[in-house]
């Protein structure tokens, strides 16, 4: 009868422990150990449930009892050796590991957990090798692939790297983690030093990631553009310009506008050179003033046409061009039927969505052609949405502040920034995301985070959502100043199957209003641009728990000299209309004797509109120094957590290896001097309330 009980008991607790009913599931396990305290399923069972809500040390008490009662049980070396693993002890780990090893010689989930511990012991040669043991037991099992990969690019072994990044994408071609691998390297070092076969192999490396939707294009740039014209051909065409001769007539720029990774770049990419901007604005020009004979390079105009549309037209027109396009779009208005070379054309220039008519007369146009069916989405049916969207977009009260509305209208009239896709990320509980933010540093929490309350205090566009999205069991509030700012944000998340956002339109200063605390707050880029930046930072930390994280981004001094200097230069220019900053871009591109201005253009945000407005245009800008933040932390009560930049840190921890959690400020501000363009695009870092 005894066994009876205890048997149903185990049952139904073992039923509410599959269903998370973890306190009803621990109740019944202690109630069987009342009655049979060696019973081995239930102390078991209650050490894996003390490891799944983080009680590591009753987990550790109940696995290594159930291990006293049998020593080379599979299970219980396994939950020991992860559970070991997760509170960071990787030498304990490593021995129930190995047990069961011994015992299995075939055990893949051995293998790989021990390989794993041996990645955090920094033995990544020894680490590859249990991988390795992993395929040759599981070989199609792509993640050893991905693991061994990033240890090669961790050890400066690129070559090795991607061998097992494209064996990889050869079992599982749509494999995120192996595609995310792949563009954080591609992305990262210089191919310039590569023997022709390898940059062959590269190149459709490139052409590869470049089809994929789930990636940020914009990393791949830098190396993707040597893949459009070598110097060769760059000087042959600097010669056809110089003399005047028909450029699209050339057989070599033929050849080089039809080639696919320069269409793909195009498309998905900002181009971000200035070398490369004067050859697609002779292009564009000769194509407006020659548009006949031209179908076979209808691919190139349509990619043309979205890069334009992406850098928000800012390659400058001559009053000729400008005239060209007004005419043209008067008769695509008029003609009856849509002439598809005469509509890419038409959008090289201005966005479809400028004239009422053409865009009513496109808005349910198909075309055989998959592209231009694209630049359609783009120009036509996308800003469609957004203007439906800004009307189920609620408000928190009336933006009364002057700055902040001025700084709205700058966002109402140039949403920034303009992006078509991010890099697919993956779910995890906000602390892994958070300590991988701030690695080498690291923190632990009472608080577990299973279900954080996330506020993005200013979203922008959406780009700004990315970490964001992927804090597992996560809701998460975006609030920006600018509907359309919000309206594009909304859209690219629905595109992307998001949906546990609520996007509001609100000045910082009124998020009080929101009646409601969170676990995590973002704000980056926003304080700065505020009227008093610690106005802002007050109420941020009321709304923030006292056990939450907040990030924020904010503007260096030190690295944005050369802003300062150009706006210095600029002054007396006024610069409201995209014409004016169409001429302001060709001052600073032929001032080549000003390094401030030529610094510029290695700029990212140089190269579109709402960007370019944004870095030196803006109509409200604080600039901070690594001091000035100290300050803040201290009227606050704030913990510095660490940056995010990960390539600064490795520097960093190169000179200062004493600070073995990256964490001095004072350190900090002493490489920051050394390294002036360390914060180029601004300070981004991870604090919290100091814990009582």
């Amino acid at each position: 009868m005894k066994n009876n009980s205890i048997k149903s008991k185990f049952d139904l607790a073992l039923k509410n422990h599959k269903e998370n009913n973890f306190l009803l599931a621990e109740k019944l396990y202690k109630n069987i150990l009342d009655l049979s305290p060696n019973h081995l399923g239930a102390i078991f069972h209650l050490g894996t449930l003390y490891a799944q809500i983080k009680k590591f040390s009753l987990a550790k008490e109940f696995l290594l009892k159930a291990n006293n009662l049998k020593p080379e049980d599979p299970n219980i070396n396994l939950n020991l050796g992860n559970l070991y693993f997760e509170t960071g002890d990787f030498e304990n780990s490593l021995k129930f590991f190995e047990n069961l090893i011994k015992n299995n010689a075939n055990f893949a989930l051995a293998h790989f957990n021990k390989g794993l511990a041996l990645n955090n012991l920094k033995k990544y040669l020894n680490a590859n090798a249990c991988f390795k043991k992993v395929i040759e037991i599981e070989p199609k099992n792509t993640l050893p692939y991905n693991i061994i990969a990033r240890n090669f690019i961790d050890l400066g072994q690129h070559n090795e790297g991607i061998f097992y990044l494209r064996q990889s994408l050869k079992i599982e071609p749509e494999n995120n983690l192996s595609i995310k691998i792949f563009t954080d390297l591609l992305g990262s070092f210089q191919i310039s030093n590569f023997d022709t076969e390898s940059l062959k192999n590269l190149k459709d490396d490139f052409v590869f990631l470049y089809k994929k939707n789930s990636i940020n294009h914009n990393e791949l740039f830098n190396n993707a553009k040597l893949f459009i014209l070598n110097n060769k051909e760059a000087e042959e065409i600097k010669k056809s310009i110089e003399s005047g001769s028909e450029l699209i007539e050339n057989q070599i720029v033929k050849k080089i506008l039809k080639k696919e990774i320069f269409c793909l770049i195009l498309q998905k990419s900002l181009v971000r050179d200035k070398n490369l901007e004067e050859f697609l604005i002779n292009i564009r020009k000769a194509i407006a003033f020659s548009p006949k004979n031209i179908l076979e390079l209808l691919d190139f105009i349509i990619s043309l046409a979205e890069q334009c549309f992406l850098n928000e037209y800012i390659y400058f027109q001559t009053e000729q061009e400008i005239e060209i396009a007004n005419s043209l779009e008067s008769k695509i208005e008029k003609d009856k039927n849509i002439n598809e070379i005469q509509v890419a054309i038409l959008a090289c220039f201005k966005p479809l969505y400028g004239s009422k008519i053409i865009s009513e007369k496109l808005f349910n146009y198909y075309s055989q052609n998959k592209l231009f069916n694209d630049l359609l989405d783009m120009q036509v049916r996308e800003p469609h949405e957004e203007k439906k969207l800004k009307k189920s977009i609620s408000s928190i009260s009336k933006v009364s502040n002057i700055v902040s509305k001025k700084v709205q209208d700058q966002y109402e009239e140039n949403p920034y920034p303009r992006w078509r896709y991010l890099t697919n990320g993956f779910k995890s509980n906000f602390l892994n995301i958070l300590n991988s933010n701030i690695k080498p540093n690291k923190v632990i929490s009472e608080n577990k985070f299973f279900s954080p309350k996330v506020l993005i205090a200013g979203c922008g566009t959406g780009q700004q959502l990315e970490n964001a999205i992927c804090y597992e069991n996560s809701s998460i509030s975006a609030v920006d100043l600018s509907l359309s700012s919000l309206a594009y944000a909304m859209r690219k998340m629905q595109e992307l199957n998001i949906n546990n956002i609520e996007f509001l339109q609100a000045d910082i200063l009124n998020l009080d209003d929101l009646n409601k605390k969170f676990d995590v707050i973002e704000c980056v880029g926003v304080l700065h641009h505020m009227e008093d930046p610690k106005d802002g930072l007050k109420v941020l930390l009321d709304l923030l728990e006292p056990h939450g994280f907040l990030k924020l981004g904010l503007y260096s001094e030190v690295s944005r000299k050369h802003v300062k200097e150009a706006r210095n230069f600029l002054k007396n220019n006024i610069f409201n209309r995209i014409t004016d900053i169409r001429r302001c871009r060709e001052l600073i591109k032929n001032n080549k004797d000003n390094n401030s201005l030529q610094k510029l253009t290695y700029n990212y945000d140089f190269y579109s509109s709402s960007s370019i407005r944004d870095l030196i245009f803006h109509v409200h800008e604080h600039k901070f120094t690594l001091h000035k933040i100290l300050k803040l932390l201290n009227t606050y009560n704030l913990e510095f957590l660490g940056f995010t930049n990960e390539e600064a840190k490795k520097k960093y921890s190169i000179i200062y290896p004493e600070d073995s959690m990256n964490i001095n400020i004072e350190n900090w501000n002493k490489f920051e001097t050394e390294n002036p363009d360390t914060f180029i695009s601004m300070y981004q870092f991870w604090l919290r309330k100091k814990q009582k």
